[in-house]
């Protein structure tokens, strides 16, 4: 409106300026992957700019990220507060409180054993927990490291178990169901 005024030479809108937004983790500068300042013989601004959006948001506490992967280690410190809570239901009753089909699903599903337990197992070892701390690692929190997003929740939903003794392996099957699971939770993202 303003700038159809001819004595007005320029006009932009009130916009609200941030901080720069970096985080208190002790691991953070090792993460070259968020912000590559050449660390480690690593390749300047390599990165997906992580500060920069951080600037803008660090994350919204109402969203939901599924992460369907070898569970997640719902113990770990880096993770509190940023864990999937079924509204719906109340732990351990043994009930289908939202009547979704799943009994006790509080923080997710273990598809592969077909349970409420998505914590993971040390046999298939670490890789859901890594994909979730790149989503959603607690930032900020002076602990570890830090997540994309360092206000989320991440709903596990655990896919992989050990077939033939060594194997550790995700079934087509339990896949599917996981990304079912989450569209009927009303989950829009998903890192599969």
């Amino acid at each position: 409106l303003l700038k159809r005024y001819p004595e007005i030479e320029y006009a932009e809108p009130n916009y609200l300026r941030y901080l720069n937004a970096i985080p208190n983790d002790p691991d953070y500068p090792d993460m070259w992957g968020l912000n590559n300042t050449g660390q480690a013989g690593g390749t300047l601004d390599a990165d997906i700019d992580a500060p920069e959006a951080w600037d803008i948001s660090t994350g919204n506490p109402s969203m939901v990220v599924a992460d369907i992967d070898t569970g997640l280690d719902l113990g770990h410190v880096d993770f509190a507060g940023n864990i999937y809570t079924n509204p719906g239901e109340i732990a351990g009753n043994g009930i289908d409180d939202d009547a979704n089909g799943y009994v006790d699903d509080v923080n997710g599903w273990d598809f592969a054993r077909d349970d409420n337990n998505p914590n993971e197992e040390a046999i298939c070892g670490g890789h859901g927990t890594h994909t979730a701390g790149t989503i959603g690692a607690r930032g900020n929190n002076g602990i570890g490291v830090t997540g994309v997003n360092w206000n989320v929740k991440i709903m596990p939903l655990k896919i992989f178990k050990v077939y033939f003794v060594i194997l550790c392996s995700a079934s087509s099957s339990d896949i599917i169901s996981a990304i079912d699971y989450a569209a009927m939770m009303g989950v829009r993202v998903s890192n599969n």
